[in-house]
């Protein structure tokens, strides 16, 4: 009974992606488009927002009496 395996062994990835990957380009630009503006939206009104908040005016008139 031979001992030795008749398997070629495993050199790289079993299942990796061919070269020319046209649905996987596809996707990742589509993803890119949709996602970075949004990102960029959110980081600059993360930016431009105030650290604290502006102080409180008090009022000039005094509230109407509830009737």
């Amino acid at each position: 009974m031979p001992t030795h395996s008749t398997a070629m062994p495993a050199v790289g990835p079993r299942h990796a992606a061919p070269d020319d990957d046209r649905l996987g380009t596809f996707l990742t630009a589509c993803w890119a488009a949709l996602h970075l503006p949004v990102l960029a939206l959110l980081g600059l009104m993360v930016h431009s927002h105030p650290a604290e908040a502006s102080a409180q005016v008090p009022a000039t008139a005094p509230d109407l009496p509830v009737s």
